[in-house]
């Protein structure tokens, strides 16, 4: 008796830790862009409102995202764990926001990556990803982020005239040439 073996190629886990990584370095570009945004609204009160507006986004007290930003450094970082804790809650019902957060800035505190946490928590990457991208968009609102119509009006404003022309220089006749001198003979 001959016994046949099947082998089928597996990709799916290749897949996913291409997709994390993916994910981890969309999530790393928001957490910049998000720390962009707030640096621009440099004010107290600007600061203040980058603020309500992420709490609001994931509906926690000013006070939660206040502590975070200063814990885990950035108001991106805080996001991002805002994100996965929500996520976390959806998988792990049992979970409060504070518990679930709790989880997760342990778990970054240790220096992992947020794909790392993810797969710990057995969160998928991809939705923490929407919902961080939500948040930067709500706080592009906030600060005052200019749509292209209004960037093409500020690049117009600031742009220098353009100096006058200058008159041409008129240029010397050409010289003639000098007659070639007739050979004799021909």
């Amino acid at each position: 008796m001959v016994g046949v073996a099947l082998a089928f190629p597996v990709t799916a886990p290749a897949d996913d830790v291409k997709d994390n990584q993916k994910h981890e370095r969309q999530l790393q570009a928001d957490a910049k862009q998000l720390d962009a945004d707030a640096a621009r609204a440099s004010t107290p009160d600007g600061q203040r409102r980058v603020t309500e507006r992420i709490a609001k986004e994931f509906k926690v007290p000013t006070s939660v995202v206040t502590d975070l930003r200063n814990r885990i450094g950035g108001y991106g970082q805080a996001t991002i764990a805002l994100a996965l804790s929500q996520e976390l809650m959806k998988t792990d019902k049992t979970l409060s926001q504070a518990a679930a957060l709790e989880q997760v800035v342990a778990l970054r505190q240790t220096r992992k990556g947020w794909g790392v946490i993810a797969k710990e928590l057995n969160v998928k990457l991809g939705h923490v990803v929407s919902e961080v991208k939500k948040a930067e968009k709500a706080t592009d609102h906030v600060v005052g982020k200019l749509d292209k119509a209004d960037k093409d009006k500020v690049a117009k404003a600031e742009k220098p005239e353009k100096p006058e022309k200058m008159e041409k220089i008129e240029k010397p006749e050409k010289m003639e040439k000098p007659a070639k001198p007739e050979k004799p003979g021909r």
